[in-house]
């Protein structure tokens, strides 16, 4: 397991739409114009995350993208999960086996297990709606603070 930018931009990008709380869909264009991120990768990213039932796509002149299920069911180990595979800091942890053919489940495996724990709890734990409602309170902060110096 290896964490890309595609789990980082797909969180970005999907509190964007969730901050939009989706009154119309949201184009791929504007959502990479704000959060500067590639158009052509946001939207590969957005075909995975389409295809697993988090989004849906609208076409036409309004279209854009939604999400296909409430923002307080979709956590960042979904989005993990769907981008860059399941969690195992290690090919023993999980259940799986180890890197040496043959060889019995080392010592070690308690560790990769126990990271694994960990990180799934900690993505966990944190859902769309979490992020989109932290974010809307830091812009609505930096909006008041910025009227304040004017």
């Amino acid at each position: 397991m290896r964490l890309t930018k595609k789990s980082k931009y797909a969180a970005r990008a999907l509190v964007e739409i969730a901050m939009n709380e989706c009154g119309s869909p949201l184009g791929v264009s504007e959502i990479a114009r704000r959060q500067r991120i590639p158009e052509r990768f946001l939207e590969q990213i957005f075909g995975d995350l389409r295809r697993a039932g988090i989004l849906e796509s609208h076409r036409g002149a309004h279209g854009g993208y939604c999400f296909a299920v409430p923002t307080e069911e979709v956590s960042v180990l979904d989005i993990v999960e769907v981008l860059d595979g399941e969690i195992r800091p290690a090919k023993c942890s999980a259940g799986g086996t180890c890197y040496i053919d043959d060889a019995p489940l080392c010592s070690t495996s308690k560790v990769w297990d126990e990271a694994r724990i960990v990180l799934e709890r900690v993505f966990g734990n944190y859902s769309i709606a979490d992020l989109a409602a932290e974010e809307r309170e830091s812009r609505e902060h930096d909006t008041r603070e910025a009227a304040a110096v004017k």
